[in-house]
């Protein structure tokens, strides 16, 4: 009798944990293919499972292709949308006037001639007119970003090196539009035609007046000034 009940007595909570174990790494061996994993079955008289038994049934649950789906699945839904944002082009679109290379060149060669002449004056203000020309590119490059708080204080830069530089009043104005400061943007306008500002025909180009181009005062501007320089 006593060795009946001792084989139809339920498993100590050792036992218990054992057979858990066992089941679980079946499990997982089942699901991942039993690919690389093997359960060793070893007991030290009435002590726990082996550390290694256990950290080798972690190490499996870590490799098994479902555990490595779904890590992949959550990298790809945050990992990799951040980084395509990162590198997605900037959405505002490009405009202003920029001088081209060749103008800001021979401006920088005009200040080493005179430089070479002697002419310190005359080399510096060359130099300052063609530094204040590459300092609108700059400014224009930096408005397309929607970086338009550095944008402005390059322009500022730009017109402390050349106070008549029309480019430089004219990308200003383009600035104010970008911030919807339509008053300033006109006086803007206005201060780049009177410093001599040619380029009407590339200014019917840019994108960037489309919300101003039938401003009665904008229009009352251009024409009074696109008419005096034809």
């Amino acid at each position: 009798m006593l060795e009946a009940q001792a084989v139809s007595a339920p498993p100590s909570g050792l036992d218990k944990r054992i057979i858990v174990a066992a089941i679980a790494v079946a499990v997982l061996a089942v699901v991942g293919g039993g690919g690389g994993y093997y359960y060793k079955k070893s007991r030290t008289g009435a002590g726990d499972v082996p550390e290694a038994t256990a950290v080798t049934a972690m190490s499996a649950v870590a490799s098994s292709p479902v555990v490595t789906a779904v890590a992949d699945s959550r990298a790809s839904s945050t990992i990799v949308p951040a980084a395509m944002a990162a590198s997605a082009p900037a959405t505002a679109t490009a405009g202003g006037i920029a001088p081209t290379d060749a103008d800001i060149s021979a401006q920088r060669k005009d200040g080493d001639a005179r430089l070479a002449q002697g002419d310190a004056s005359g080399a510096e203000f060359a130099s300052n007119r063609a530094a204040a020309k590459e300092m609108v590119k700059v400014a224009i490059a930096e408005m397309s970003q929607g970086k338009l708080d550095d944008a402005e204080k390059e322009l500022n830069n730009a017109g402390t090196r050349d106070p008549k530089q029309p480019l430089v009043y004219y990308n200003l104005a383009v600035l104010r539009l970008k911030q919807g400061r339509t008053d300033e943007a006109l006086k803007e306008f206005e201060a780049s035609f009177l410093n001599g500002f040619t380029y009407f025909d590339e200014m019917t180009k840019d994108p960037d007046l489309d919300g101003i181009r039938n401003d009665p005062r904008f229009v009352a501007l251009v024409n009074k000034y696109r008419s005096a320089t034809t």
